[in-house]
């Protein structure tokens, strides 16, 4: 795809200083999801750039990077989800928690979007690791929850955390086979506690929140586990309840509820 797709497909912004959220329309492709929008979220240091994830792979991530920045670009994958690693084979360093490392070694086709070409991890992440970008670094957190290997990445410039699938608000998905409630549980009670964070970057939907919506959504889950929520049906999953507290929803299996 050429450089007239990547402009059309993505809408970008600036959100901080060298920061940038390159939305990927999700809910174009695939509106059953309930979800509207992937947020990559590009970093810029003095020697090189980290792009955190990659989007469902259909526009061309690289080239909308590169209208950015001229820095030699890391591909950071919070977690092996299509959505968030189908650009990453654009990318010559790619790098994924090693959780979820073997994923990203497959070719495999999502209907409606296409093909998520296989991209085998150059590096792993790990809690602690940081990664310098010069001038500024990205400290990695293992937050697990949604998946074994998500990771977040606290950008002490910026306050910032980018927190992927663990924190946003829309449709939060821990019905599927790979979510573990207990450690998201442990991974949001870190976020909301840790007074480095001021603002939250979500995976999906709008990009900023304050750090307050991690304890927003500990209460609503504990509320939907105890069965005192409203739920709907979730077509797309069958099985799955969707939990409705108004800024977010929860989707959990119909057993766990």
């Amino acid at each position: 795809m050429g450089h007239d797709m990547a402009d059309e497909w993505f809408e970008t912004r600036a959100i901080a200083p060298g920061v940038w959220v390159l939305r990927d329309p999700i809910g174009r492709v695939a509106p059953e999801y309930d979800v509207a929008v992937v947020n990559l979220y590009l970093v810029e240091g003095t020697e090189r750039a980290a792009l955190i994830d990659s989007g469902m792979g259909i526009g061309d991530v690289a080239a909308a990077c590169r209208r950015l920045t001229d820095k030699p670009l890391i591909n950071l994958c919070t977690h092996s989800h299509w959505d968030h690693v189908g650009g990453t084979y654009q990318f010559a360093d790619r790098r994924i928690h090693a959780a979820e490392a073997e994923r990203l070694r497959e070719t495999y086709d999502v209907e409606q979007v296409g093909p998520i070409r296989a991209a085998p991890a150059t590096g792993l992440l790990a809690e602690g690791d940081v990664i310098d970008l010069g001038g500024r670094s990205l400290a990695v957190w293992h937050t697990p929850g949604h998946s074994p290997g998500h990771v977040s990445l606290l950008d002490a410039a910026t306050e910032s955390l980018f927190c992927a699938d663990t924190c946003y608000a829309g449709t939060l998905w821990f019905q599927t086979s790979d979510a573990d409630l207990d450690q998201w549980r442990r991974s949001l009670e870190r976020i909301a506690a840790d007074a480095r964070v001021r603002t939250l970057y979500g995976g999906h939907e709008q990009p900023e929140h304050e750090p307050a919506l991690a304890r927003r959504v500990l209460a609503a889950l504990d509320e939907a586990l105890a069965g005192r929520s409203r739920w709907v049906e979730f077509p797309a999953d069958p099985g799955t309840r969707k939990h409705l507290f108004g800024e977010f929803s929860i989707l959990l299996r119909a057993d766990e509820t």
